[in-house]
């Protein structure tokens, strides 16, 4: 009796550890390629602690920025340090909208947003850059175990020097499916 339970336990876990790779996306490829990315406007909000708390940090910059007419189609969090080397209460990040371009008529807008910015928001420009670029369609969360490897092995194969931050810029098609775009800046 004690055999057939421990083993009905067994594959009840196995099952639900392969429910949950499946469902976070763990079975899914990544594709890394070089490319030139950006500029991207910004509209952002600074963060420090565990990278995994930066969420709500970025829902309240799109929250605000639709509330203000902005197209924030996607959104970002972009990650100074290295969680291996830095405790994590110290970690460094901001997130928020990368806004959609705005063409010179509107820039009379973009000065109206800029006045009309919450105390703790900010808005820059991260610079047109060449790039290191994995597009993965599985969860964020799991991005730092599967992705940074991949890409890591990548930058270091084709002999590539890391300058700066890595970017994720999430966008999200529907309530299910979402792609994940890490870019690391690079120079040969």
């Amino acid at each position: 009796m004690i055999k057939h339970t421990i083993y009905a336990i067994a594959v009840g876990m196995l099952i639900f550890f392969l429910y949950l790779f499946q469902y976070t996306g763990a079975f899914k490829s990544v594709n890394i390629a070089i490319d030139q990315r950006g500029p991207y406007t910004i509209v952002y909000k600074e963060h420090t602690g565990a990278y995994h708390r930066i969420v709500s940090s970025i829902e309240e910059v799109e929250k605000w920025s639709r509330e203000q007419g902005l197209k924030c189609r996607l959104s970002f969090g972009e990650y100074f340090d290295d969680p291996s080397a830095i405790e994590e209460g110290r970690l460094k990040s901001r997130g928020g909208c990368l806004i959609d371009p705005l063409v010179k008529e509107e820039n009379t807008v973009l000065e109206k947003v800029k006045a009309s910015l919450p105390a703790d928001f900010k808005i820059d420009v991260i610079a047109e850059t060449k790039a290191v670029v994995a597009l993965f369609s599985g969860a964020p969360g799991i991005g730092p175990l599967k992705v940074y490897p991949k890409a890591n092995d990548f930058i270091v194969k084709n002999k590539l020097t890391k300058k700066g931050s890595v970017i994720e810029i999430y966008e999200v098609f529907d309530s299910k499916s979402m792609q994940t775009t890490y870019l690391w800046p690079v120079t040969n």
